[in-house]
């Protein structure tokens, strides 16, 4: 497993917004009944980014998400509410600090749930253990994420979901995460399971969605474009997708109805074409 990802030089990006608006759909809906629930973040990175670190300032990726999307007015509750969560972190309104996935999911556990959130790289779980220190039902593991899921599964509370958010610098993890879901599955299979995964030209993630179709379960792929692939001059990521398996009632329509709002003002401005 490479311990050279820091998500730190990404935080903020398209990928993130996606991202996270997955997670509060998922979680919002299950906190719809008062039984507790278990979250699990299998790569967590440092929890909150500091956008004006200088590995942040390296690649200006945040630029092309939340900074252009943050004082846009947008009339949906999906990104009103992740937004009033980003500004908590911002009380002087200007945008310097951004959550991540298990800080975001944190801040929104009753007293009754429960989370679990991992990072093998040393200087990411150091910052991870402190922004979650304040929540004491969030435990942080320095742990990889087949040992850390295949040891908090099943879970006490029964009802939950796992956010799986790897950086494919390995590129075997197209195939084995899947198959590390589906060890999961056996322990814990009414659990929602979303994976994110970035698309690239060379079209890797095509194996990750057919080892995940053959799982046979209630799943959902949503794919969120913002350049052209097909432009000469293009490299790189052109877009990000999630996999989500057994699918809850009615998130994808609160996640794909906000999409239609959020990801045309994500696309690059060179891009024409239509997704």
């Amino acid at each position: 497993m490479s311990l050279s990802y820091q998500h730190i030089y990404h935080a903020g990006n398209p990928a993130d917004i996606q991202k996270h608006l997955w997670v509060l759909a998922v979680i919002t809906y299950l906190q719809k009944k008062d039984k507790p629930l278990f979250w699990c973040d299998t790569h967590a990175g440092r929890g909150l980014y500091d956008l004006h670190l200088s590995e942040a300032q390296k690649t200006k990726e945040f630029k092309r998400g939340i900074e252009r999307i943050y004082h846009h007015p947008i009339d949906h509750p999906l990104w009103i509410k992740l937004k009033s969560i980003i500004t908590s972190f911002n009380p002087d309104k200007a945008l310097q600090f951004y959550p991540g996935s298990a800080l975001l999911a944190a801040t929104q556990l009753r007293s009754n749930d429960r989370m679990e959130c991992y990072d093998l790289h040393p200087q990411e779980f150091t910052f991870l253990s402190k922004a979650m220190k304040p929540y004491r039902n969030v435990t942080a593991r320095q742990i990889k994420m087949e040992e850390g899921l295949l040891s908090c599964t099943p879970p006490k509370e029964k009802r939950g979901a796992v956010l799986i958010d790897p950086s494919y610098e390995i590129k075997s993890e197209y195939e084995s995460i899947p198959k590390i879901v589906q060890k999961s599955l056996k322990k814990w299979p009414n659990a929602t399971y979303m994976i994110w995964y970035p698309l690239l030209p060379q079209g890797r993630h095509e194996l990750l969605k057919a080892e995940c179709r053959a799982l046979e379960l209630d799943i959902l792929i949503d794919e969120w474009i913002y350049d052209d692939p097909t432009q000469e001059s293009f490299r790189g990521m052109y877009g990000t997708g999630m996999v989500v398996l057994n699918v809850p009632y009615s998130v994808p329509e609160t996640v794909l109805s906000c999409k239609d709002i959020l990801s045309p003002l994500l696309r690059s401005n060179e891009s024409k074409f239509v997704s």
